[in-house]
């Protein structure tokens, strides 16, 4: 046991060597939509839910809320067909107001009936916190169109520095991505053999610029490979998931 807690520790303090802003946490929240309640589901969170995010934001408590849709013929829509991203910081928590709270002039009973609706409509498949080590975004807002990969990786300070070192910069000079960002897991769930522990997002303009083919100079490549290892020797992709943007709010 001892052992255990001493290489968790030791994972710990390289994974925090490495993470460019420590008090940074996103939070992905991935739903299924019951069959028939896709249109009141999606009305509320772009008019109730969003309300809430809105002052949450303004509160001080938020810093970016994105709603996306998965695309129907994506690899994991069967069980998942929304997500949302909350970006905040862990020295502003916890809310100073409660998200549950109504919101302006709201009566008490006609925020219990919205948010009994919403619940009603959905189920929360799962919630995962993650850190951010690596991104950049040539626009002042999220991706049209994303793709986000879900991987087990071998050893996460180790990948995590060739995103900070390497890959951030390549992707920004030879991509057609208008956005790319690298999250670490942070959840104890993640040290379970069979789950993902690492995202990465890839987004675009359009579906049109994610399927335009691009390259990587040959010296390029091979002297991150050559210092950091290869992607497929550090990282297997379990699986992929494209979404579209719905909303977002900052």
């Amino acid at each position: 046991m001892r052992k255990i807690i001493f290489l968790f520790t030791i994972l710990l303090i390289n994974f925090n060597a490495n993470a460019q802003d420590e008090d940074k946490v996103v939070r992905y929240n991935f739903y299924k939509v019951n069959k028939g309640h896709e249109k009141s589901f999606e009305n509320l969170m772009k008019t109730f839910i969003a309300d809430k995010m809105k002052r949450a934001i303004e509160d001080g408590c938020r810093d970016i809320w994105v709603f996306r849709k998965v695309n129907p013929l994506s690899e994991m829509s069967n069980h998942i067909t929304h997500m949302t991203v909350d970006v905040y910081q862990k020295s502003k928590q916890p809310c100073e107001v409660n998200f549950y709270d109504p919101v302006d002039d709201m009566a008490p009973e006609i925020n219990e009936e919205l948010m009994n609706v919403h619940r009603s409509n959905r189920e929360l498949v799962y919630s995962a916190m993650l850190a951010e080590v690596a991104q950049f975004n040539k626009s002042d807002t999220p991706s049209k169109y994303a793709i986000t990969n879900f991987m087990r990786v071998n050893d996460i300070p180790k990948y995590s520095k060739k995103h900070i070192e390497s890959t951030k910069s390549i992707y920004e000079k030879y991509s057609n991505n208008q956005f790319w960002v690298s999250h670490p897991r942070l959840d104890p769930i993640s040290f379970a053999e069979n789950e993902w522990n690492y995202i990465t997002v890839d987004g675009f303009k359009s579906k049109d610029d994610a399927m335009k083919t691009w390259s990587v100079p040959k010296k390029v490549s091979s002297e991150s490979n050559k210092k950091y290892g290869t992607n497929s020797s550090m990282r297997v992709i379990r699986d992929r998931m494209e979404s579209s943007l719905i909303m977002y709010l900052n």
